[in-house]
Parts: structure tokens; sequence; C-alpha cells
């Protein structure tokens, strides 16, 4: 064998291993364990997240803590325990959270939003299809909602789970500025629409989830596409 083969068969395997690790990091399907992190989780990618009950820290150091849940207004939410670990119940139908380094997603195309939700009848319909819920997203006065996306069937069993979805994170017509990351130019309109506008949002928020009636959360994070695997990964119950 001459070095030419031997090293065309050493890059052949090489990719062949690489291709391998591939197919098995996409092939690892839930339903996970809602007592850890996704094990899809891309360390590489930058998230943002907030742990109601501490339970989770960050596995790496692209992993910032610089979310928190809003609570008054159109978006309150109170504390509440159940199945054996404390979250956020929505009193009414929006859940607001604020990103303190919103800017950091000013470049990115889609958002990538996992939370880790109660599985009940609050998030799905009398036949057991999901509830019709979406995310808004940039501040007043051109704010912009975007499908949400489905729980699966069967979420309703009393348990916590890891939810993930993928949004767009469009760009305004005025000046081209992504809906969240940047700021409206005409948010500076008054001092009601500044505070509001705040952190690339509605009322003090970065982005909201509206229309699903006293869901509760343990756990909620904003990442670059693919942080946390794929939607059809992470959105699976037991049956």
């Amino acid at each position: 064998m001459t070095w030419k083969s031997a090293a065309l068969l050493s890059v052949i395997a090489g990719l062949a291993i690489v291709a391998v690790s591939s197919r098995g990091a996409h092939s690892r399907r839930g339903p996970f364990d809602p007592e850890k992190l996704p094990p899809t989780i891309d360390l590489k990618k930058t998230v943002h997240f907030v742990s109601v009950d501490g339970a989770f820290t960050a596995p790496g150091p692209s992993w910032h803590g610089s979310l928190h849940v809003l609570k008054g207004g159109d978006h309150d939410t109170e504390p509440i325990t159940v199945g054996g670990h404390e979250g956020v119940r929505v009193n009414g139908i929006k859940f607001n959270t604020a990103d303190d380094a919103w800017p950091v997603w000013a470049k990115e195309h889609t958002i990538d939003i996992l939370l880790q939700v109660f599985g009940d009848e609050t998030l799905v319909t009398p036949d057991g299809t999901s509830r019709y819920f979406n995310f808004l997203t940039g501040t007043l006065p051109e704010p912009i909602a975007v499908d949400g996306g489905e729980f699966p069937r069967g979420i309703n069993d009393g348990r916590w789970h890891w939810a993930l979805f993928r949004i767009s994170n469009g760009l305004r017509h005025m000046d081209g500025g992504r809906l969240v990351g940047t700021l409206h130019p005409k948010s500076n309109v008054s001092p009601g629409v500044i505070a509001s506008a705040k952190r690339s949002g509605q009322n003090g928020g970065t982005i909201r989830m509206d229309g699903l009636h006293h869901d509760k959360i343990r756990f909620v994070a904003f990442g670059q596409r693919g942080a946390f695997g794929e939607p059809e990964q992470i959105n699976r119950v037991r049956r």
C-alpha cells in the first residue's frame, strides 16, 4: 500500500466516524428526564436561561442566567408547587420573559425556546390536541406574533416535560432591524413606549407567550438555533 492510499483510507475512516457520531447525536430522542437538562444540548451555542426553582445551573460558559420571569399587569404569575417541584402559574393568558442581555439576539434569524412545563389540561384542547398559542416578538409600535408550535399529544399526564419551540426572528420593514435584539426606531416616542420596549419586547419583557391559561412553568431558556437539539427530539411523551 502506498502512502497516498494509506492517507486516503485514513481520511475515509475519519469521515465515517464523524458521520456515525452525527447520526448518534441526532438519533437521541425523548422523552427526556425532567430532572436533568436534555442530553441533546450543544454547549457551543449561546443560551440565556432562568430556573424558577434554582434546580438547573449553567452547564458551560455559553449559558448565562440573564432571563427572569415578569409578574404583575397583564402577565401576572404566582408561585406554585406541583408534581414535586416549584414553578410559576400564569394568571391569565400572557407569560412574559425578560432578557437583560437582549442585544445578543440581534443577528439571529431564529431563536429556540426551551421550556419545562407541567402537563395538564391547560396545554391541550378537550380532544387532546395542543392548544393554539403564539410568541409575541418586537416592540411597539410594530410587534409581531409568530406561531408557537404544538405540544405533543398525551402531554396531559400530570408530569413535568421539556418542550422546545423554534421561532423566526423577523426583520422590521422600517429599518431592517431584528424584532428581538433591537429597538424600533419609534420606541422612544413617549415615556410609556420606552418603558414597554426597554428589553426589545412588550411590557418590559423580551419574548412573550400568549394564549395559554394557567399553564405551569419551571424553566425557560432562549438559545441559538440547535442549542437544545431539534423540536422533534424534545417534544415527546411516554405512551
